[in-house]
């Protein structure tokens, strides 16, 4: 791994020895990993409906409900993962995560291998013989349970070769994903966002290696993924983030602002302002520091 990557990971080692830090990550990476993981799989919530459907059971008439049951389904995965962290990774845990994400779906095949055959839309990618899967996966937790010191990078070969298996009829993309992220933050580094927009890059990655067995690209990709999710988790928990007495709720924010709640929600959503924390339930706090950044920004305008 780099030196950069194994920098950040010791910034990051030390601001997760505040337990507070740790909830305020945590709870962040429930809604963003629900949103995004979601997304790569064609989920049509934005990130505040992924948020709302979490923490408020929030639903409407204008998206499928499959969209909300599955963010619910998702940060009840991720729940499973870190209410086991302290294991290590095996058959029990990764039908776990399957069987969360399909739970209220597909009840049947949830936490099942596959008894068909299955394509991936728009890919010449043929995955192996449902008839080969237990074989296939019972190689594969022997592989899990091999030494490895490369703990970042082994973490990104299970997720390819599970994904290169796909033992499921559903759910392989959001299961290697969760089985990485476990691995990465077992080993003390932040799990890997795969951004919406980067979702093409990933997907070739990916297909470039079940096309061609050669993992440069995949690894190139995830490498820098990884590097971007550090900082992201680096960023949320040292700008003050971990002094929670200097945070405001949405609305006190935006009272002080001198701007409707409704603007600020907005500027979240694309990606304007971020939040400086989240409570426990998942609610966005902002740092009075934060509103230095909106004068000066509003000083720039009009100058």
């Amino acid at each position: 791994m780099n030196e950069k990557i194994i920098a950040k990971k010791k910034i990051l080692d030390r601001l997760l020895t505040n337990k507070n830090n740790r909830t305020v990550l945590y709870e962040w990476l429930r809604t963003e990993l629900a949103y995004t993981s979601n997304a790569v799989e064609g989920n049509t919530l934005s990130r505040r409906e992924t948020a709302r459907a979490i923490t408020e059971n929030f639903t409407t008439g204008t998206k499928p409900i499959k969209d909300y049951i599955e963010a619910r389904n998702h940060a009840d995965a991720f729940a499973f993962i870190l209410e086991s962290i302290g294991r290590a990774p095996d058959k029990k845990l990764v039908l776990g995560i399957h069987e969360r994400i399909l739970s209220g779906i597909d009840n049947r095949n949830a936490g099942a291998y596959r008894d068909v055959p299955v394509r991936i839309a728009g890919s010449r990618v043929v995955m192996p013989n449902y008839a080969r899967i237990p074989e296939l996966m019972d190689d594969f937790f022997a592989w899990l349970k091999k030494p490895d010191r490369a703990a970042a990078r082994r973490a990104m070969a299970a997720h390819l070769r599970l994904v290169s298996i796909h033992p499921f009829v559903d759910g392989n993309g959001r299961t290697a994903r969760l089985l990485m992220n476990f691995m990465l933050m077992r080993a003390g580094f932040a799990p890997i966002i795969i951004r919406p927009l980067d979702r093409k890059r990933y997907l070739d990655a990916i297909e470039d290696f079940q096309l061609t067995g050669n993992s440069e690209r995949y690894e190139r990709f995830m490498t820098g993924a990884l590097s971007r999710s550090l900082s992201m988790a680096i960023n949320i928990l040292d700008g003050g983030a971990s002094n929670l007495r200097d945070m405001m709720t949405i609305a006190k924010f935006a009272d002080l602002a001198g701007l409707p709640t409704s603007t600020i929600r907005y500027w979240v959503s694309i990606g304007k302002l971020k939040p400086a924390a989240y409570t426990e339930s998942g609610y966005m706090l902002f740092a009075r520091r934060q509103l230095r950044e909106i004068e000066t920004s509003r000083k720039s305008r009009s100058s």
